[in-house]
């Protein structure tokens, strides 16, 4: 198993050292297509099938023939709810009932997730929260505020956390932040954040799923 070290920081946002960890999927390498199909998926997830066109059933109007059949040198047609008419049906419309669901393998979806996390410890812009403890927004702010400018933070930050960790009420409300529970975390969501910050709790659910 591969080690890696993790810069982790301390409450007063400074930095504490470093610390290692014997996990794999830190230094994978960057799969840029695997990662472009991962935020495909769930863009396409999000998206819902509400379009619906009426077709020449369901236009209301007159259902008689539009002119005689012969004798008026024009093409023959039926009723003017036809699709060629203004104001008529819509041919091959959509229904309301579209899916636009893809899936992805959990293993490529895993990969995805891993590759954009090596990427920011790459970066240099992921780090660890050991020994953290925040009893108000207030301090919660504070400490933002010292982390972006003591580790020059750009971007929103995303806090990722483990079960039953109490920091998400102090850190849900403030600006240009996001916290996640680590065992919910996907590629898209990642991709739009500018830093990474996981507690111990975070990095053991990672872990786990990892396992």
């Amino acid at each position: 198993m591969k080690s890696v070290k993790l810069v982790s920081i301390n409450q007063q946002a400074e930095k504490a050292g470093e610390k290692t960890v014997g996990v794999d999927f830190f230094g994978i390498r960057s799969n840029p297509v695997l990662v472009s199909q991962s935020v495909r998926k769930f863009l396409s997830n999000q998206r819902k099938g509400y379009g619906k066109a009426k077709t020449r059933g369901q236009v209301n109007g007159s259902g008689v023939k539009i002119w005689n059949q012969k004798g008026t040198g024009r093409a023959r047609h039926g009723d003017r709810q036809a699709p060629i008419f203004v104001g008529g049906g819509k041919a091959h419309g959509p229904t309301g009932r579209q899916k636009y669901s893809l899936r992805l393998n959990q293993k490529m979806n895993q990969k995805a997730i891993y590759s954009v996390l090596s990427s920011k410890l790459e970066e240099k812009n992921l780090y660890l929260l050991e020994n953290f403890k925040i009893t108000k927004t207030k301090e919660a702010s504070s400490f933002l505020e010292k982390a972006r400018k003591n580790l020059k933070l750009e971007g929103k930050v995303m806090i990722l956390h483990g079960p039953k960790e109490e920091i998400v009420k102090y850190f849900r409300n403030l600006v240009r932040t996001e916290v996640l529970n680590a065992a919910n975390i996907n590629v898209y969501r990642l991709l739009k954040a500018g830093s990474l910050l996981i507690t111990q709790g975070g990095l053991a659910e990672i872990v786990k799923e990892n396992d």
